[in-house]
């Protein structure tokens, strides 16, 4: 998967659950965020392509690095409210009236417990590990491993059902998403639609021989 499709699946998952009506909108963009996180350690590329390699998949890509840096990065916006504080900036700044009133829209403050937080940003962050063990390799790259139980083992992981970079999951993605904007009334089951749709295309899909 892309970064896009982490942070989608990210998003998605936590609209399918009901983050949004029981903690407010801040926890499904936490959940969306976490979701991508563990490609920090792609960072390595700027280090060269022997760091990259031996570092990229593996550092941030383990079991509990996933989990503990999204759960540090969902307790960090528990405490300071960064999200929420940067779109109350936005819509001062840029306001945004109401189709059929003249009212500014207003957004609902954050709320829940920590321990609620901590979890979403660590199941968010494992998240992306599931996903990056279903779509790995290409046409013209091999499949990537993951090393989830490093540094104990150098035991690499994979189960590759769809080529990275698919555009299909992709589209679904996108298309879930405008459904959200167009019926905001139905985001939910919309989101548990898509979730499916994804999950089915991964589970049926058959390998494609050649260049895609």
């Amino acid at each position: 998967m892309t970064s896009y499709e982490h942070v989608m699946l990210g998003v998605t998952g936590g609209l399918a659950v009901g983050l949004h009506r029981r903690y407010g909108w801040q926890l499904v963009a936490v959940a969306g965020i976490a979701a991508v996180l563990p490609d920090w350690d792609g960072l390595a590329y700027f280090l060269g392509p022997v760091a990259f390699d031996r570092v990229h998949r593996t550092w941030g890509h383990s079991l509990w690095a996933a989990a503990l840096v999204g759960a540090i990065y969902a307790a960090l916006e528990h405490r300071f409210h960064w999200l929420d504080r940067g779109a109350r900036w936005l819509l001062k700044t840029f306001p945004i009236r109401r189709a059929k009133a003249d009212d500014p829209v207003e957004l609902a403050p954050p709320r829940g417990s920590l321990c609620a937080w901590l979890a979403v940003g660590a199941v968010a962050g494992l998240s992306h590990l599931a996903a990056d063990v279903l779509f790995s390799g290409s046409s013209t790259l091999p499949d990537w491993g993951l090393r989830l139980l490093w540094p104990w083992s150098d035991l690499a992981w994979a189960y590759p059902r769809v080529p990275w970079g698919d555009p299909v999951v992709t589209i679904l993605f996108v298309v879930g998403m405008f459904a959200m904007v167009r019926w905001p009334r139905r985001i939910q089951g919309i989101a548990i639609a898509t979730l499916v749709a994804v999950a089915a295309y991964v589970v049926l899909r058959i390998p494609i021989v050649g260049p895609f």
